[in-house]
């Protein structure tokens, strides 16, 4: 073999050793904002690229397709590892890098031929075996550029266009998704065996014989790719209008319990009015009592007096009357089921805080109180603090359980139905919309609730 022989092969090697490389630092990009912390991108940079080289370094025991699987395989693998929330979100991510791989090395490659047959066939002669050389470098290089350019396009749109990248993906909402990728990946088989068999059965090279070929390949490759992206954006804007019609129904929350606050507002404004509209006769009857002196019986009518003012003074006084409503509703409950139900809850003065924003936050934590409450001395309490433009809320009940956090900051809820897991990101939503967010604690028998808003 002489020198420039060897030359070739040594920069053919090379050449898919850079893009085996190149490949998987760009499929640890394209998981990145998928996953908890960047280590687990790298780990599967990482995986892949050495799976990728092992499987190049050996003698060929199978084919390149499957190679490539195996990479990706073991790449997913990693990927689970370090994160193991939404499953069905990494399957997403594997097979689309892997259909995303080869179709835009392909497009890269049906370039890099027509360069190729354009500088390199055409100098083909025993006296310029170093210029054919030199182009072949130059054709590598633009290969690879290629390559780099396409896929970094490829991923930068598929991520820019993947807006709901922390929302957990549904097996049907995963299958949706896939199907472009499948479909782009089946026909870059079909074109390649099309290629091969020609080539077996004639001894020419299909694209060389039918010039068209290659551009309808490349055009296959394109809109493979772009349909990836359009359902892509599809979904997202499908997402964006559950996000818009869960709004909705948090807005129709809103006003459900805006009703039923202002109901109980003017029965007890009502209840109030009676008794001032009677105060006169109670007046008169206790003084007749004094001056008679019946002590006794002026002792008892005062203090039946005194219950009936009890019950339409609320015990809780917060500062807001709706804000009073809800936790004398609660408070009620909770001596029907006795619960010890205590309250430091104050609210704050003069802010940005929309009281029927945190009527839904109350309802929606205190509904689940009601609902998980439980031990020997069942209690609930709610206590609140401001420190400057912050407002903190902090709500506690017993129990004896275990939550199931799973892989997610908030534990999995047991309804089901159109109501899993609405209470808890209601109140995160209102959170957020106020630069504030949630926690759930639990220890001691005991779940803790922090909810914290920027309410200046």
């Amino acid at each position: 073999m002489s020198l420039v022989e060897k030359c070739w092969m040594v920069t053919s090697k090379i050449s898919v050793i850079a893009l085996l490389m190149i490949t998987g630092i760009y499929f640890g990009k394209f998981v990145c904002p998928y996953i908890k912390k960047k280590k687990g991108a790298v780990a599967v940079s990482i995986v892949y690229i050495t799976i990728m080289l092992v499987l190049y370094m050996i003698p060929p025991q199978i084919d390149n397709f499957s190679a490539y699987l195996i990479g990706v395989i073991a790449a997913f693998l990693a990927m689970y590892v370090e994160d193991r929330r939404n499953i069905y979100q990494k399957i997403f991510l594997a097979i689309t890098f892997f259909s995303i791989r080869w179709l835009t090395v392909a497009m890269a490659a049906r370039l890099d031929d027509l360069v190729t047959k354009a500088l390199v066939f055409r100098n083909m002669s025993a006296e310029k075996v170093w210029l054919q050389y030199g182009l072949y470098v130059g054709t590598r290089v633009l290969d690879i550029v290629l390559c780099i350019a396409f896929i970094a396009v490829a991923i930068g749109l598929i991520n820019k266009a993947y807006i709901y990248k922390k929302d957990e993906m549904s097996v049907k909402e995963m299958v949706m998704l896939i199907i472009p990728s499948l479909v782009g990946v089946t026909g870059y088989g079909i074109l390649q065996y099309y290629l091969m068999i020609y080539e077996r059965d004639t001894g020419k090279n299909l694209i060389d014989t039918y010039g068209f070929y290659g551009a309808l390949s490349f055009l296959h490759y394109l809109i493979s790719i772009v349909a990836i992206l359009v359902v892509i954006v599809m979904f997202q804007n499908w997402k964006e209008m559950q996000e818009e019609q869960r709004g909705q129904e948090l807005v129709l929350n809103q006003i459900s319990d805006m009703k039923k606050h202002i109901e109980e507002v003017e029965k007890s404004y009502r209840d109030i009015r009676s008794m001032r509209h009677d105060m006169g006769n109670h007046i008169q009857t206790l003084e007749h009592l004094v001056a008679h002196n019946n002590i006794d019986d002026a002792t008892e009518y005062l203090e039946h007096l005194k219950n009936e003012w009890d019950e339409v003074s609320p015990e809780i006084k917060t500062g807001s009357p709706v804000i009073d409503v809800i936790l004398m509703e609660k408070l009620r409950e909770a001596k029907e089921r006795q619960i010890r139900f205590l309250s430091d809850f104050h609210y704050p003065q003069n802010t940005k805080l929309n009281a029927f924003d945190l009527s839904v936050i109350m309802n929606n934590a205190l509904n689940n109180c009601m609902e998980n409450v439980s031990g020997d001395d069942p209690y609930i309490s709610i206590s609140s603090f401001r420190k400057n433009s912050i407002f903190m809320i902090t709500i506690k009940n017993s129990f004896g359980g275990q939550l199931n956090f799973g892989d997610s900051d908030l534990p999995e809820t047991t309804k089901s139905g159109r109501e899993h897991g609405m209470g808890l990101n209601n109140i995160r939503r209102v959170a957020r919309m106020y630069m504030g967010d949630i926690s759930l604690e639990q220890g001691n028998e005991e779940v803790i609730l922090s909810i914290m808003m920027q309410v200046e």
